[in-house]
């Protein structure tokens, strides 16, 4: 099974690399031209190339308000290896939008949003490329009927942009924050500011009990929804071989399987303390989410047999991903510490925010906190291994222990795959409301420095676990919402966090991860 291993291994890589696998600059060119009384929005797709009718999207906008075109193109039914039979305007042709203007509606908005695909030659396969966005600003200075490319421009707003726009934002202070899932008490405590209940904090500790309450921590974390999930995983993975022959070999296995998960989650640590990022940014892509998805459902079929999956060559009986190779293992564990950064419990921001604070005065050694974080996140695996080695040898039940995991391993692969859909067509409506929780961020600081009330926000997002949970649970506490009318109220959807202006308000609000509450008031 060479072919499926080096589908696996590209898998992973495309996890930590945000890989498109080619570049479509040059397949779909777009352009514009201005007349009179409309504009003309043209598309040339190039000969063996595609784009998909229902993910094509040309929008104008003058003053807020969309204008409808006079045309649009007509796209054909193609036999779509992915999708299936799919409308597509397919090259080489080009495709246009017709939009009637007048001259007092500039200056203009213009959206373009598309996903595209090759088609297999003889000497390449067909490659599907990611969905792109662009906007453009028309003024009245465009000239007229002389052709534009639009391709050099970006989707939104430039990060620089987006902190030129936030010089216009009311200077606040912040109060107190918060993150991760909080239980109605200790929520309403936070809210009430109760100094009995403020949380985990490392103020005032000495170094080695801050390095303890971080291991300590880091056990924790396998606790959280995000990680729960993967349990089952985890033990098919280290814990097919038994009996205490085998306990070394599966010591050895829970040992790089922790290892992997320690260094991945240390370092997605270690680039939020030096660059200001968040958790979680990974987990916001749908293309994350589908291709963790993919790679569970393999491992689920290969538990009940559809093809084996074993890259050793040694090891009797059944065979299941445990047998795979070091690197197999190792790259599972990291596979394991990115999902658990989807949930940000209060003991990671204490950690990062510490290891921010002694970075920051010269105590370059507080970089160690992320590591050591990780470090507790995947101690029990090695643990775990050596206890599931004392288990029975290998017999008829183990067939049936095989198949409960497959079981929850593709349950596990299915609700990926439908947080990938979800958010892939969260992401539109999530773009469109930035500039609506800008706005409404805005008012809410200028209401407080009118009225004197603090401002109370909650940045969540579409694909945060912990997000859903406090919507389902805390935030339908009478006595919460009760507490949260003392409050100007805002929810600030981060869904896409790649986003400038959210990046932006993110590190603006010292957000490290989701879901974070922020009490702040105007100054």
């Amino acid at each position: 099974m060479k072919t499926l291993r080096n589908l696996l291994f590209f898998s992973f890589l495309c996890i930590l690399f945000h890989l498109s696998g080619a570049d479509a600059k040059n397949a779909f060119q777009w352009s514009y031209i201005l007349h009179q009384a409309e504009l003309t929005v043209t598309v040339s797709v190039k000969e063996h190339f595609y784009l998909y009718e229902n993910a094509t999207k040309v929008t104008l906008f003058s003053n807020g308000k969309e204008l409808s075109p006079l045309k649009k193109p007509a796209a054909i039914s193609y036999e779509d290896k992915i999708f299936g039979k799919i409308d597509v305007f397919r090259g080489a042709s080009d495709f246009q939008w017709v939009f009637p203007i007048r001259q007092n509606e500039f200056p203009l908005t213009l959206k373009l949003s598309w996903q595209g695909c090759s088609e297999a030659t003889g000497d390449s396969e067909p490659t599907c490329y990611f969905p792109e966005d662009r906007q453009y600003t028309l003024s009245e200075s465009v000239p007229f009927d002389t052709p534009v490319p639009l391709m050099e421009k970006k989707v939104v707003a430039s990060e620089a942009e987006a902190a030129e726009k936030s010089t216009d934002f009311p200077a606040f202070e912040i109060l107190r924050t918060e993150s991760g899932y909080m239980a109605s008490d200790l929520f309403l405590s936070f809210l009430k500011g109760e100094k009995g209940a403020m949380f985990l904090s490392f103020a005032d500790k000495s170094f080695l009990l801050i390095l303890l309450l971080t291991f300590l921590g880091g056990i924790a974390l396998n606790l959280t929804p995000c990680v729960l999930p993967m349990i089952p995983i985890n033990l098919a993975i280290i814990g097919a071989d038994t009996g205490k022959e085998h306990r070394l070999a599966s010591m050895s296995k829970g040992l790089v399987y922790g290892l992997g998960i320690a260094l991945a989650y240390g370092l997605l640590g270690l680039i939020v303390v030096l660059t200001g990022s968040s958790f979680g940014v990974i987990d916001s892509t749908w293309w994350f989410n589908a291709v963790v998805a993919v790679i569970f459902l393999l491992l689920g079929l290969s538990l009940f047999d559809v093809f084996l999956l074993d890259f050793s060559r040694y090891g009797a009986g059944f065979k299941m991903p445990s047998g795979a190779k070091i690197i197999g293992i190792f790259l599972m564990g990291v596979v394991a510490a990115v999902l658990a950064g989807a949930c940000v419990a209060p003991v990671v921001v204490a950690a990062l925010l510490q290891a921010s604070k002694m970075y920051n005065s010269g105590e370059h050694i507080g970089l160690i906190l992320p590591f050591v974080l990780g470090i507790g996140m995947g101690l029990p695996w090695p643990i775990a291994a050596a206890g599931f080695s004392v288990m029975p040898k290998p017999g008829v039940w183990m067939k049936y222990v095989k198949y409960a995991f497959g079981i929850i391993i593709m349950i596990v692969g299915l609700y990926y795959g439908y947080m990938g859909i979800t958010i892939y067509a969260s992401l539109a409506e999530s773009r469109e409301n930035v500039e609506k929780n800008m706005d409404a961020l805005t008012n809410a600081f200028r209401e407080s420095a009118k009225t004197g009330k603090s401002v109370f926000i909650d940045f969540h997002a579409e694909w945060c676990k912990n997000c859903k949970a406090m919507d389902q649970t805390t935030f339908r506490d009478p006595a919460v919402q009760n507490e949260l009318k003392q409050f100007i109220f805002i929810k600030f959807d981060a869904t896409d966090m790649t986003n400038p202006e959210v990046k932006n308000t993110l590190k603006k609000f010292d957000v490290s991860g989701l879901p974070t509450y922020v009490i702040a008031k105007s100054i």
